[in-house]
């Protein structure tokens, strides 16, 4: 980047914002969410199927109630949602984004670790 470049980059943020910071509140705020690590392997488990509360209590072993209320959370935030399977509601994400975002910290992370090997 020039010098010049940077100038006008600088001029233009100062004028207009900090681009997306509409969305720093919204952001931040899912972070919180995925950064409990119960709430972290309920999305690593239904990434790979949909599962139930029992399922997932019996997967992370750890109480239904525990996990219904993970699972409130991460609803609430539009994370995972339950679809209703015979007399039991099944739980999965609402889309891949979130599991995306894993495998670009993890892959972030091992550049990491690759980087201070060399």
């Amino acid at each position: 980047m020039t010098e010049q470049d940077h100038k006008q980059a600088y001029e233009q943020m100062k004028e207009n914002g900090i681009p997306l910071s509409e969305h720093i509140d919204t952001v931040t705020n899912v972070f919180k969410v995925i950064a409990d690590q119960t709430r972290m392997r309920i999305l690593l488990a239904l990434s790979e199927t949909s599962l139930s509360v029992n399922e997932i209590a019996d997967i992370l072993t750890m109480s239904q109630s525990s996990i219904s209320h993970q699972l409130r959370v991460l609803k609430d935030n539009r994370l995972v949602k339950g679809t209703r399977l015979g007399k039991q509601i099944h739980y999965q994400l609402t889309d891949d984004h979130i599991v995306q975002i894993f495998k670009q910290i993890i892959e972030h992370i091992e550049e990491k670790k690759q980087h201070h090997l060399s």
